[in-house]
């Protein structure tokens, strides 16, 4: 809501009453323009407005060193990207974040009132000091992990071809996967970023291929008659689940990552898509049209269910799909339709509500670590979320016509 008309909302009994007092209703109507400007506004005590102006923590960045300036840099972009902290000039802020920076990594420290928070050695390889230094930041600062040094993948292309890339979450470094010259879509990075499966049209038909980021090595695991799609690695890696067609209608089913010990999860006359694990490891959360249009399940990841014991998800939304569910295990994002355009949703577990979350539309949400902040993609870009504030923000990538982003986390 806007905040003047809250304001007005909030004091309106107030001016009635007071009508006849002129300097009051000079001093309501202060406050309205002050709420105005401040856009925060409490709950009045005795008849009192009160403006309360909420401030970031101000973390002052100074990093020396033969690389100290790009890391500077780096670090205060990192840390106001969040939307949790306000980065600063050195020697100012209410933390201090200062160190060395060289071809070996950053040292860095962190410290509050003179008192050190922590201090210690980052050798991430090029940028990725810098950027595991801003998320030991982020924690000590906010209580929440960060999400600097997260990768995310994603698709690039056209509706004919369709790679697969890699790039840090503030678009640098962006690294061409695969070079097929076909569809590959639905890709998913494990946990911490080593290993991406995706479905790709490599031999002919939709498989599911396991790319070693390592070493570089890619493996054919699903590649089962009719379709193989929709791979997501369970919270340890061993597991992925996906969309197999073998035996007739889509299901949801698990397997190992060798390729082995297949697990049938759903049997219904519908279609099932996009599995997303919980954090456990013993839930998943889907997609499903069995009941009508796509709507969003829960059900163990150990067995066979008929759909009887589902945990409907009930979304206020006619279509739901491409579920992601948050690392602390108490959200689910979704893509909804609405009206014609898709639009990012966040299910809240333990409330059992659901909210569209403001933006100019946007499609296949991938939470980051900290189960605040989204990844998701609108019209061939990606852009980052933050749920709390609504605020999204371009990543720029030397690359178009990009979707379907997964974080690392």
């Amino acid at each position: 809501m806007n905040p003047c008309r809250m304001a007005v909302r909030l004091i309106f009994p107030l001016l009635l009453n007071l009508l006849a007092n002129v300097k009051l209703l000079s001093t309501c109507f202060s406050l309205v323009l002050l709420a105005g400007v401040s856009g925060f506004l409490t709950t009045p005590l005795h008849g009192q407005v009160v403006v309360n102006v909420p401030t970031l923590p101000r973390v002052g960045v100074s990093i020396s060193g033969s690389l100290g300036g790009g890391a500077t840099e780096i670090v205060s972009a990192d840390l106001k990207r969040t939307g949790m902290i306000s980065p600063v000039g050195s020697g100012s802020g209410d933390y201090l974040a200062t160190g060395e920076a060289s071809d070996s990594g950053v040292t860095g420290r962190l410290t509050k009132g003179g008192a050190t928070v922590f201090e210690q050695t980052f050798t991430g390889a090029g940028r990725l000091a810098a950027h595991q230094f801003s998320d030991a930041i982020t924690q000590a600062v906010t209580g929440l992990p960060g999400f600097a040094s997260s990768k995310i993948a994603f698709v690039a292309g056209s509706t004919r071809t369709q790679e697969l890339y890699m790039a840090d979450i503030d678009g640098f470094n962006v690294r061409q996967i695969t070079h097929d010259g076909v569809i590959c879509g639905s890709p998913s990075l494990n946990h911490d970023g080593t290993k991406l499966a995706c479905t790709s049209y490599k031999d002919g038909y939709p498989d599911v291929y396991l790319i070693d980021l390592t070493t570089g090595n890619r493996t054919r695991i699903a590649f089962f008659p009719g379709i193989n799609t929709g791979p997501s690695f369970s919270p340890d890696g061993s597991r992925i689940a996906l969309t197999l067609s073998k035996d007739g209608n889509p299901e949801i089913y698990t397997m190992s990552t060798d390729g082995g010990s297949l697990t049938r999860i759903t049997r219904t006359r519908g279609a099932e898509t996009s599995p997303s694990w919980s954090p456990s490891g013993d839930r998943l959360v889907y997609s499903s049209d069995d009941r009508g249009g796509p709507q969003l399940f829960i059900s163990s990841a150990s067995g066979t269910t008929d759909g009887a014991d589902w945990d409907h998800l009930v979304t206020g939304n006619s279509y739901c799909t491409k579920p992601d569910w948050s690392p602390d295990g108490k959200l689910i994002a979704f893509t909804a339709r609405v009206g014609g355009q898709f639009q990012i949703g966040v299910f809240d577990v333990a409330r059992r509500t659901a909210q569209l979350v403001p933006t100019s539309g946007g499609e296949d949400p991938a939470w980051t670590r900290d189960s605040r902040h989204l990844v998701y993609a609108n019209n061939g870009h990606l852009y980052l979320l933050d749920t709390a504030s609504h605020q999204s923000l371009p990543i720029q990538l030397a690359v178009g016509g990009c979707g379907e982003p997964t974080v690392s986390r």
